[in-house]
């Protein structure tokens, strides 16, 4: 089953497709196989196909950043990437997602709002 997203700015139902940028927690291939395990898809470099950028700097101005940007992709950032993906450290103890906050568009950090949906 595809692991899908509801950006709460927008209301649209996506299909999880990540890319990465920047540093993280952990390295990149950690990072893509927790995407690929939770049932996501992943990208090297932003495309058409992704649907969320995962960027610790969200005022970032690497050419993934503003590719993102132009493409209206998704930010989020690396702890909310872990919640989504249901790492051990984001679950509620009863085996459940919850809501993954993250900054408005509008705010400082450019982090979108968006929350894992289960089907």
């Amino acid at each position: 089953m595809a692991l899908k997203f509801i950006n709460e700015d927008t209301g649209n139902l996506k299909e999880a497709v990540f890319c990465f940028t920047g540093k993280s927690p952990k390295t990149r291939v950690e990072m893509q196989a927790i995407a690929l395990n939770a049932g996501a898809k992943v990208t090297k470099s932003v495309t058409n196909q992704t649907t969320i950028l995962v960027i610790a700097d969200a005022s970032s101005k690497s050419i993934k950043a503003e590719k993102a940007r132009s493409m209206e992709i998704d930010l989020i950032s690396p702890s909310q990437f872990f919640m989504m993906c249901g790492s051990v450290t984001a679950s509620n103890g009863n085996g459940e997602i919850s809501q993954v906050h993250i900054k408005k568009p509008n705010e400082k950090k450019r982090h979108s709002l968006v929350r894992r949906i289960e089907l």
